[in-house]
């Protein structure tokens, strides 16, 4: 295997800097987790007088290949574009202007009709691919990603992030025609070789207790019934990514690009290596399997080097014989080349029901992996042509996209998508946030806890305490959280810059840290992330009648009874409207445990509380109910056992909405 990307030390301005974990893996940790997505590398600085905001850049995270090859198709999620790109002269022919925030992309079968998803608008764009023109939008559910049109071009299924299920729309009236349940948060789509299944990878893991092992799924849907098949479980993984399929010929299986993190082994584990993991699941569900077979296979197996980490899988195709794989990892910012042929022999090892028998060996993927290439910055999506020559690798931070000649193993050239040259503070943040480099062997980048763009994985993780093994703490959102200092769950960090400087360097990166310019650029990105528009709040901004009552109820200062509620005992007091329903303090309301050495936690912000479970600050509650009916027996986490079930609905119904 041709390895000769394993990174050492590099020089900095101030000296010698070993690859570090992600900073803001650390102010995810330290802080309740603050952070806005980065992906760290070099870049030309700008004058004091120009503002981010002057500035917008591409972004591509998604793309398509018409069935000639002649045509890429690549979505750019900043700017709300769609390019057409004319392979031979590798140059952008057309844009199209879509919703916000694009995310996914699918051709028709018959080559004339785009489907691009935006998340921020819940719709699907709909592209004539003769003129560019937008025909006209679909509805989706809430927040769409991945999308595929079934083997007729009859029917789109669309997974939708906010909503965790699966739209089906019927294109011939373009409208939804039903919802399938999903995992948790939905987002990567593929339609099966022989049309007779979807493929709907799940980013985030099912939500169970916090002292167990994480657990994704995969889910698979029958495009003849219209209904879910079945949940395929990968266990001690997360963030599974795009899905790649193999032909017959080949193995037959899927190939999905994972992280596997060690989070309940304390953080000094990070400089002992396999802290944060990064492989492929390889599945072949039940449905697809050989006559007979009850039960899908799955196995586990590690892109990973023995000293050096491949960050944050995300895209992932074949070679049209299936004798090549690629696999992109973002945080790294390179492609794995697989031999399938050698992957089987390995795949083959692992005994029936034990898909975890190779996840933990760091000497595998030598055995399959035949080559790494350097890709540009923050590589996504990758797609091969027809012919299998090349492929195609779009780069999200320098908005380019890498030409792979598959026929010789090495980068044919790079296709500059034409985004801004000028390099913003905001734009090297978020090139910092996304870069593994910084992390000692690259295991992690500040997005492998905070996918996309800001999100909470939803695990709890084992910080490095003076006692260690305790103080467990559940991973916070970073989006919106610039105004809801001070950070870390004992809120001990004033700002954002205190919690990404040396303390971070020393107890997450096991490293030099950051310099001093990139944790400013690094609180520049972290600080322009935002919620999406909430799904569970009418458009006009009014609330329904159990919101309303809801809302009566967390700014209620009486009881039930009529009795007087104490100041600090009410809603409103820790969750104040004026500061993201943060008081910006800790404060003890009775949820420690015998394994937390304090009392008294900072206080987390309500808004987005929808999307990110578990709750409190271990993850303990796994429900906003949980809250209250488990984890407040003595009314110290505000007065609730006056409430009946009813208000209980009602207030979390409010929650929602925030």
């Amino acid at each position: 295997m041709r390895t000769g990307l394993k990174p050492g030390p590099r020089r900095t301005g101030q000296g010698w800097h070993l690859p570090g974990v992600g900073a803001l893996f650390v102010l995810s940790f330290l802080v309740g987790f603050a952070l806005r997505d980065s992906s760290g590398v070099a870049s030309t600085r700008t004058g004091p007088a120009f503002e981010d905001r002057d500035v917008r850049y591409l972004s591509p995270v998604a793309m398509a290949l018409s069935a000639d090859g002649q045509r890429l198709y690549v979505v750019c999620e900043e700017s709300d574009l769609v390019l057409a790109l004319d392979t031979r002269t590798r140059s952008v022919i057309a844009r199209a202007q879509v919703g916000r925030r694009p995310k996914g992309i699918a051709i028709s079968p018959d080559g004339k009709t785009l489907f691009v998803t935006s998340e921020w608008d819940n719709t699907i764009a709909e592209i004539d691919v003769d003129t560019f023109h937008v025909r006209q939008t679909l509805r989706a559910g809430w927040g769409p990603v991945g999308i595929t049109t079934d083997r007729a071009g009859k029917f789109l299924y669309v997974a939708n992030t906010l909503g965790n299920d699966i739209s089906v729309i019927d294109l011939a009236t373009g409208s939804e025609i039903k919802r399938l349940e999903a995992g948790h948060f939905p987002e990567y789509v593929a339609l099966s070789r022989d049309g007779k299944h979807v493929f709907v990878s799940n980013l985030l893991v099912r939500v169970e207790p916090y002292d167990k092992p994480p657990l994704d799924e995969l889910t698979v849907v029958d495009t003849a019934k219209q209904e879910v098949a079945e949940h395929i479980p990968i266990p001690g993984v997360i963030q599974l990514r795009h899905v790649a399929e193999l032909p017959a010929a080949a193995g037959g299986y899927l190939i999905i690009p994972f992280m596997r993190p060690k989070n309940l082994n304390p953080l000094i584990q990070v400089q002992q290596g396999w802290y944060m993991t990064h492989g492929i699941a390889l599945v072949k569900p039940s449905a697809i399997d050989a006559p007979g077979q009850r039960k899908p296979s799955v196995a586990e197996v590690l892109l990973d080097d023995v000293d050096y980490y491949f960050a944050d899988g995300f895209g992932a195709a074949t070679t049209p014989d299936g004798r090549l794989a690629l696999v992109t990892a973002s945080g790294a910012n390179v492609v794995s080349i697989i031999n399938t042929a050698k992957l089987n022999l390995l795949r083959r090892r692992v005994p029936p029901g034990q898909p975890e028998a190779l996840a933990n060996r760091l000497d595998a993927a030598g055995q399959f992996v035949v080559d790494r290439l350097k890709t540009g910055r923050n590589p996504t999506d990758v797609v091969v042509s027809p012919d299998g020559k090349l492929a195609y690798i779009a780069n999200r931070t320098d908005d380019t996209v890498s030409v792979v000649d598959l026929q010789k193993l090495k980068i044919a050239s790079t296709i500059d998508l034409g985004g801004p040259k000028v390099i913003t503070p905001h734009r090297r943040g978020a090139q910092v946030f996304f870069d593994a480099s910084h992390c000692y062997q690259g295991q992690m980048a500040c997005a492998s806890c905070h996918p996309h763009e800001g999100l909470s994985d939803g695990l709890a993780w084992s910080l490095e305490t003076p006692r260690l093994g305790r103080d467990v703490v559940e991973n916070r959102t970073l989006l919106d959280i610039g105004e809801t200092s001070p950070f870390k769950w004992n809120g001990h960090n004033v700002d954002l810059a205190v919690q990404d400087g040396p303390r971070t360097a020393m107890y997450i990166f096991r490293s030099q840290g950051f310099s001093a310019s990139d944790v400013r650029d690094l609180v520049t990105y972290m600080e322009s992330l935002r919620l999406p528009s909430n799904p569970r709040l009418a458009g006009n901004g009014h609330l329904t009648d159990a919101q309303e009552r809801g809302r009566e109820i967390f700014f209620r200062t009486r009881t039930n009874t009529g009795a007087l509620i104490p100041p600090r005992d009410r809603c409103y007091y820790c969750h104040a409207p004026a500061t993201h329903y943060t008081s910006r303090v800790a404060m003890d309301v009775g949820t420690a445990t015998e394994y937390d050495t304090i009392k008294a936690f900072d206080i987390p912000q309500l808004d987005g509380a929808y999307m990110r479970p578990p709750f409190l600050h271990n993850g303990e509650a796994l429900t906003l109910e949980e809250i209250w009916t488990k984890f407040n027996p003595k009314d110290k986490h505000g007065i609730t056992s006056d409430m009946d079930k009813v208000q209980l609905n009602d207030l979390i119904e409010y929650l929602k909405t925030l």
